[in-house]
């Protein structure tokens, strides 16, 4: 039996929570600073939801890359680099459906300063307990469970389009 682990109400306020906080942190005096990239393709509805609640305009670069086949984390295949023109001199904010080893989070981090941005931080909506990639920002801490919905795949490849966060 599937249970919701997150509903869209608590979603939802986590969100407008977390946008928030980029609200205070930027503003129209500094926003050409901040590059915000949301990495492909599970922080993809997390993202659009924080945009509806952003007051400035930062410059946006999608990163694609994967490391999972099925629920066995293997290699990185980066199918969608960043822009080194937009991240270069900026402060790059990695967005992500969620930190559990937090592998893609350092890989990406690394490739980022090398490619110069000048700081790189890390935005999740879920952080596993266990992980020890020091995330920035994140919206839910959580177990060490496969959780799918709200741009996170079940282990049959579906579920990302759910508006709830769901788990055995």
């Amino acid at each position: 039996m599937n249970k919701i682990l997150y509903n869209p109400f608590e979603i939802e306020e986590v969100v407008e929570g977390i946008a928030s906080h980029f609200n205070d942190l930027y503003n129209h005096d500094n926003e050409s600073e901040v590059v915000f990239a949301p990495i492909l393709q599970g922080a993809v509805p997390f993202f659009s939801d924080i945009c509806r609640y952003i007051t400035f305009d930062p410059y946006i670069d999608y990163i694609g890359v994967n490391s999972y086949v099925g629920q066995d984390q293997t290699e990185f295949n980066l199918y969608k680099a960043p822009d080194p023109t937009i991240v270069r001199g900026k402060i790059v904010w990695l967005f992500d459906d969620i930190a559990d080893s937090g592998n893609t989070l350092q890989f990406l981090k690394n490739l980022l300063l090398s490619l110069g941005a000048k700081e790189v931080k890390t935005c999740v909506l879920l952080k596993k307990d266990h992980c020890m990639f020091p995330v920035d920002v994140y919206g839910f801490p959580m177990k060490d469970e496969w959780v799918w919905g709200y741009g996170m795949d079940a282990p049959n490849g579906r579920g990302r389009i759910l508006n709830a966060i769901f788990c055995k």
